[in-house]
């Protein structure tokens, strides 16, 4: 994840919400130091439709930052097909340095807990990978 703006971004942000509050059941909850909001605003009608969610991520203390993340859901027609999707996130205050530093580290303890390295043996040769039958 290089920033804010990239879908790598938003494809890990999907992966910790995920993890942090599975199914998004919760409208608050703190993960690691950070408190997570969420808040959806949404309209249907005969030609149109639309939802917002906004996510709030706050880290307090010393070093506090706080995190805005909006997904935006646009739909048309009386099948209600997708129109459009946008999603844009954007610092609100602290320091952006100390708010990436968390952000890579989650993201880095969820591809370790994803992935984890393939066990070596003690010689330092890689342990054989079992295939599964069909």
């Amino acid at each position: 994840m290089k920033n804010l703006a990239r879908p790598s971004f938003f494809r890990f942000f999907d992966l910790l919400l995920g993890t942090t509050n599975p199914g998004l059941k919760h409208s608050r909850w703190t993960f690691d130091g950070v408190e997570f909001t969420r808040e959806r605003h949404n309209f249907t009608g005969g030609a149109y439709g639309f939802t917002f969610e906004i996510f709030r991520m706050e880290h307090a203390g010393r070093r506090s930052w706080t995190l805005m993340v909006i997904k935006e859901y646009w739909w048309f027609g009386e099948e209600s097909k997708i129109a459009k999707t946008t999603h844009w996130a954007r610092p609100i205050r602290g320091k952006r340095s100390d708010m990436m530093n968390w952000l890579r580290a989650q993201e880095a303890e969820l591809e370790r807990s994803i992935d984890p390295k393939p066990k070596t043996y003690a010689k330092g040769g890689l342990a054989p990978q079992l295939l599964e039958s069909p």
